[in-house]
């Protein structure tokens, strides 16, 4: 009788044991490799449309603009990436980074750099006029305004895979003035994190 609660006892712990496993591999990798769910609310916006941005930031100005979250693991794992395209292009382009809180400012700045802008989207008024409604996206903003990129970085999370470098590559062509090039949905389907809930009372630029 012992040795069958036992074993029982011992096939319980480690069924929880392989839960519990399964569950933090859907939280921090599985649920990742799928698109991002597309809120029912969405509008699209085309490639080449002219983007309505916050009034703070200087007109004939080239953007790119970084969509980031501190929670959300896709942000965290190709924040070397961002590191690296902000020492290699920003005497090229003014970079911006978009959060949803304070708290999110914060680490931003810490990571990426205090000279950046970082602008809290609470009311996500600059993400739905780039068509971004998960995180880590990119967006790229010609001197006219106009929507020249949007989508992922890399097809690779970890930003690892140079040949998919699209935000990278697309913005190369735009500093030469070049077409944007041809990538497929695997640079334009969302992948990674929704965007979060806005906090209360946050700082608006609209």
């Amino acid at each position: 009788m012992k040795s069958s609660v036992r074993v029982i006892l011992a096939s319980l712990t480690i069924i929880v044991f392989a839960a519990g496993v399964l569950i933090i591999f859907w939280k921090q990798e599985l649920k990742y490799s799928l698109p991002t769910p597309v809120p029912y609310n969405y509008q699209s916006v085309a490639i080449g449309e002219k983007i309505t941005l916050p009034a703070s930031l200087q007109k004939d100005q080239a953007y790119f603009i970084h969509f980031y979250s501190a929670e959300c693991p896709c942000s965290r794992f190709n924040a070397r990436h961002i590191q690296s395209l902000i020492r290699s292009y920003q005497d090229s382009i003014a970079f911006i980074i978009v959060v949803r809180t304070s708290q999110d400012k914060t680490k931003a700045l810490k990571l990426f750099g205090s000279d950046l802008q970082v602008l809290i989207d609470n009311h996500e008024d600059i993400a739905k006029a780039c068509g971004v409604y998960s995180t880590p996206q990119a967006a790229i903003i010609d001197k006219n305004g106009n929507l020249f990129y949007r989508g992922n970085y890399n097809r690779s999370r970890y930003c690892t895979t140079r040949a998919s470098n699209f935000a990278e590559l697309s913005l190369v062509a735009l500093l030469n003035d070049q077409p944007l090039p041809t990538f497929g949905i695997l640079a334009t389907q969302s992948y990674g994190c929704e965007l979060s809930p806005a906090e209360t009372a946050e700082l608006e630029f609209f």
